[in-house]
Formats: C-alpha cells, sequence, structure tokens
C-alpha cells in the first residue's frame, strides 16, 4: 500500500525529533565524570537542575523547529539553554566543554542566520577555547570541530527548509490534480448528457404529438426515449470510471438522425482521409457540442457538417442558418459551459475552436485540431 506524501513527510519529521532528543545522551560523559568525583550534594543539584533546564530547552528548540511550519523556535528557549550551559562550566568542568557546543550552535542555527549566526559560532569557538584554556587543556582541533558542527546544522537546516517547502509543493498538487478531475468529470458530465437529455425531449415532444394522430409511431418514439435513456445511463458510468471516448462515426450518425427529428435539414460531407483516433475523438465531442447547440438554440432549419484533413491538421466545420436572435446556435457571443469545456479540450491538444455569428446570418462552429493531438 503506498502512503501518502504527507503521511511519509510527517513520519520522517517525527523520527527526526526522537533523534534530536536522543542527543541529549552525550551529557551523560561530563555528567559520570562530574558524579565520579563525589561532589557536595548542592552541586548535585546545581548540576541537575542546569541540565533539567538545558534539556527542556533543547527539546522546545527542536520541537518548534522540525515543526510541520518550519517555524523559528521562541526566543526564551533559546536564552535558557545558553543560560544553563555557562551555568552549567563551572560545576561539570572541561569535558561539559567539550559537549556544550553541540546544544549552543544547533540552537544558534535554529533561532538565527546570517551574521548573526557567523556571531555566535565565533563567541562559541572564544567562549569554549577561552574556558578549556583557563583549566590548563590544549585542544586546537576543537575549533574544526565546532566549524563542521556550524556546517553541519546550517546545511541541516537549509534541507529542513526545503523539505517543508517540498512537503507543501507535493499538496498543492495533490490539489491542482483533484480540481482538475474534478473539472474533467463536469465537463464530461456536461458533454454527455447534454446531447442525450436533449435528445430524449426532442423525441418526448414529437411523441406528444404523434400520441392522438399516430400512436404506433409514438409507441416507436418513447421507445426510443427509453433506449436514449438506458444509454446515457451508460455514459454517465463510464465517465464516472473515465473511460469513455466517443467515435466520430456514431457523433455524425446520432446528431444527424436528431437533427433530422428536430426538423433540420442535415448535410455531411466527410474528410477525404483517415483521421487518428486522439484528433478524431477531439472532433467527435466537437460534433456531439455544435449539434446540441444547434438542437436548443439557434431554430435553424439547414445545417451543414464538413469535415477535412490538412497538412498536419484535421477540421470539422459546423454551420447552420438559424435566426441571429436565436441564442447560442444564432450568434450569441456568450459561450455555455458546453462551449468553454470543448475549447479547454482542443487547446489542450494544441488545436484552436473558434465560434460566432456569420454576417450572412447563422452560426459558424469551427475546430482545428493537429492529426497528432495528444
Amino acid at each position: 500500500m503506498k502512503v501518502p506524501a504527507r503521511a511519509e513527510f510527517g513520519k520522517g519529521r517525527s523520527q527526526v525529533r526522537a533523534g534530536s532528543v536522543a542527543w541529549l545522551l552525550v551529557t551523560l560523559w561530563p555528567l559520570w565524570t562530574f558524579l565520579s568525583a563525589g561532589p557536595s550534594p548542592p552541586r548535585v543539584l546545581w548540576a541537575f537542575g542546569g541540565l533539567a533546564v538545558l534539556s527542556g530547552c533543547w527539546i522546545a528548540i527542536m520541537w518548534r523547529m522540525l515543526s510541520e511550519a518550519g517555524g523559528v523556535p521562541r526566543r526564551w528557549s533559546m536564552a535558557g539553554l545558553v543560560s544553563a550551559a555557562l551555568a552549567l562550566l563551572p560545576v561539570l568542568g572541561p569535558p561539559w566543554a567539550f559537549v556544550a557546543f553541540i546544544y549552543v550552535i544547533t540552537g544558534l542555527a535554529a533561532t538565527t542566520g546570517g551574521a548573526g549566526f557567523v556571531a555566535g559560532v565565533l563567541l562559541t569557538i572564544a567562549g569554549t577555547m577561552g574556558f578549556l584554556l583557563a583549566h590548563g587543556v590544549t585542544a586546537w582541533w576543537l575549533v574544526l570541530v565546532i566549524l563542521a558542527q556550524a556546517g553541519a546544522v546550517h546545511g541541516m537546516k537549509q534541507m529542513g527548509h526545503l523539505l517543508f517547502r517540498l512537503a507543501a509543493a507535493r499538496a498543492q498538487v495533490a490539489q491542482l490534480a483533484v480540481d482538475n478531475e474534478r473539472l474533467r468529470f463536469a465537463r464530461d458530465l456536461h458533454d454527455t448528457l447534454g446531447h442525450t437529455l436533449t435528445s430524449i425531449t426532442i423525441r418526448s415532444q414529437l411523441a406528444a404529438r404523434l400520441a392522438r394522430t399516430d400512436p404506433d409511431r409514438a409507441a416507436r418514439e418513447m421507445g426510443d426515449v427509453e433506449a436514449t435513456a438506458r444509454q446515457a445511463l451508460d455514459e454517465v458510468r463510464h465517465a464516472v470510471a473515465g473511460y469513455r471516448v466517443p467515435a466520430l462515426s456514431e457523433e455524425l450518425e446520432k446528431a444527424a438522425r436528431e437533427l433530422e427529428l428536430a426538423g433540420v435539414e442535415v448535410e455531411v460531407r466527410p474528410a477525404d482521409g483517415p483521421i487518428p483516433g486522439a484528433a478524431e475523438t477531439l472532433l467527435a465531442w466537437a460534433v456531439r457540442e455544435a449539434a446540441t447547440n444547434v438542437l436548443r438554440h439557434s431554430g435553424a432549419r439547414h445545417c451543414r457538417i464538413t469535415l477535412s484533413v490538412d497538412t498536419g491538421w484535421a477540421e470539422l466545420e459546423v454551420r447552420d442558418d438559424g435566426p441571429a436572435t436565436a441564442g447560442v446556435g444564432g450568434g450569441a457571443a456568450g459561450r455555455g459551459n458546453g462551449l468553454t469545456g470543448l475549447a479547454e479540450r482542443v487547446a489542450g491538444a494544441g488545436g484552436s475552436l473558434d465560434v460566432g455569428a456569420l454576417p450572412e446570418g447563422g452560426y459558424r462552429l469551427y475546430a482545428r485540431v493537429p492529426l497528432e493531438a495528444a
């Protein structure tokens, strides 16, 4: 089972947090050295109290730095960590100086940046080396260790920011994918049901007119209405599954049949050459949308559907002679959801869609798609 990216990132963040707590185990070495010397009870309380404050501040810094938002730790936590580290130097001695810089440098990386971080690193080096020299300990190699620690935690901080940004980007991509799928489904559902329901309406009206004069034909028309409704149900199911692909020949046949039932004379001029599958599918959508608009809006008496194949392109032109005042099919400037969805399909494949009223009257839909449409 594939784990979502957000869950994977959250799991990784929890592991890093647990690892940061494990770094507190480093304090056991100076603490063990201190207890082995048989200190007085007040000094023991001092040591354990300082370590408790340092641990609490360290955890607060790491938890906030490694939060989902990657926030900057509170100032009090950094102030408490530095104060506890300094307060423990007189008690735990040189062993503490060899490990205290780990917490201070990491805290500085979490809370500061740029010049502030560099200044904090230099002060940490100066303070650590000065304390060791004051106790007669010479360890110049520790400077390199502190610098390496500073570089490592700074790099980890930058990587953490990149991971947070990556997680946000992946979440945004996932949301965009959901939005695009919703748009696809809405577009497919409109294209599927728009034509079919218009066909049912036309046939039902025809059957109602024939019910008294020609009952047998009215019954046949209602039978066709039932078959069309069943087909619409199947198409909706396939649209939900994402498998529905219209065929150009079927759409041309359906468009001619439905338009003729509505009293529109149809003339179909097929293409001279073959049209590849992807381009054919786009033109099938265009035929369906054009026929639906003629049926619903144009009031046309004649419709001509022309297909052609040019060098690298397949073209479709649907003209009707509907009056200029008859709505979308008759020359309205606005576009409905169907034409908008069709334009998105065609543009996504690298083609173009042109719709509008004709100067001599009527309406024209012209689609041009590449033969190698995506």
